[in-house]
């Protein structure tokens, strides 16, 4: 067969469904259909408006590779090597944990908090930024922030600043290697008006029931806290009170049944106010507390977003 020979594109995503749906493999066609845009370069309007432009037997073969690895559970987003996330197009590897659309929610309730902050410049900061989706999009949408990430992980530190790099936003977001808030500035001790992450939030105990995709591919300490699942929060909780201003809020996302948890301990730190945030399902998925010294705590869970 020669390289010029067209393959119909009908016949490929039938072939590709029907493998990824025999591996188990969640959405196939939604998958074929985005691994063969990815191949072509045709968004998938496209590949359906003129089924006649067929692929080349090298496309072809680059696409049969592709839909074997996902077949083999790789995620989706690193076969692509770049995934969406709000209003960001980012590269995305097994350096750092794909962006998901709980974080999304987690970013739009910091955005809310920071448009309270009428005529400032908050300081924010990113705790275990990843591939900087959370950090990116705050200073892509809110541009008068003063924004810090930090990570444990030089190679999330890489990817991140190359995602900065490509968003046009390596000058104004700055990166900081180490645990938590221990690497910011020293001047920051105090200062700090939202502390905002998605951390590890995963218990010892359930790693191995985590599904194929995350548990084969994404970085292990970016998921597992250790044995209950909040040991991260709790040490970023204590920190916190060192580095947040007067009024300053902590902004997390957790695991479901974690709540009660995180509830209890930030009011024993004493957090004035303390919030449990449901998502779009009803799930708790996010807790938001206040950091008010002089305050009197009290706590609730929130409906919704």
């Amino acid at each position: 067969m020669s390289e010029t020979h067209s393959l119909p594109v009908p016949r490929l995503i039938f072939w590709a469904s029907r493998y990824l749906e025999a591996r188990g493999v969640s959405k196939p066609r939604l998958n074929a259909e985005l691994l063969l845009s990815h191949v072509t370069g045709r968004d998938r309007v496209e590949l359906y408006a003129r089924p006649e432009e067929g692929l080349t037997l090298r496309e072809a073969v680059r696409f049969g590779e592709l839909v074997r690895r996902r077949g083999f559970r790789e995620p989706l987003q690193y076969i692509l090597g770049r995934w969406g996330f709000r209003h960001l197009d980012l590269l995305v590897d097994s350096r750092a944990m794909i962006p998901r659309p709980e974080t999304e929610l987690l970013v739009e309730r910091a955005l809310e908090i920071l448009r309270e902050m009428r005529g400032r410049h908050p300081i924010v900061v990113d705790v275990g930024t990843g591939s900087g989706c959370i950090a990116l999009s705050i200073c892509r949408e809110f541009p008068q922030s003063l924004v810090y990430a930090t990570d444990v992980s030089e190679e999330a530190l890489e990817l991140a600043r190359l995602n900065a790099q490509r968003t046009g936003m390596e000058s104004i977001i700055s990166f900081h290697r180490g645990d938590l808030l221990s690497p910011l500035p020293r001047h920051l001790m105090g200062r700090c008006d939202l502390v905002i992450s998605n951390p590890p939030y995963i218990a010892e105990g359930d790693y191995l029931q985590l599904p194929e995709e995350v548990r084969d591919h994404e970085p292990r300490s970016s998921l597992v806290a250790g044995p209950r699942g909040v040991e991260v929060h709790l040490k970023l909780m204590e920190q916190a009170r060192v580095w947040l201003a007067p009024g300053g809020h902590l902004l997390m996302e957790m695991g479901e049944g974690q709540g009660n948890d995180l509830l209890g301990a930030a009011l024993e730190m004493g957090y004035g106010k303390v919030v449990v945030r449901e998502d779009l399902t009803g799930k708790p998925r996010m807790v938001e507390m206040c950091f008010s010294p002089a305050g009197s705590p009290h706590a609730f869970i929130s409906h919704g977003i």
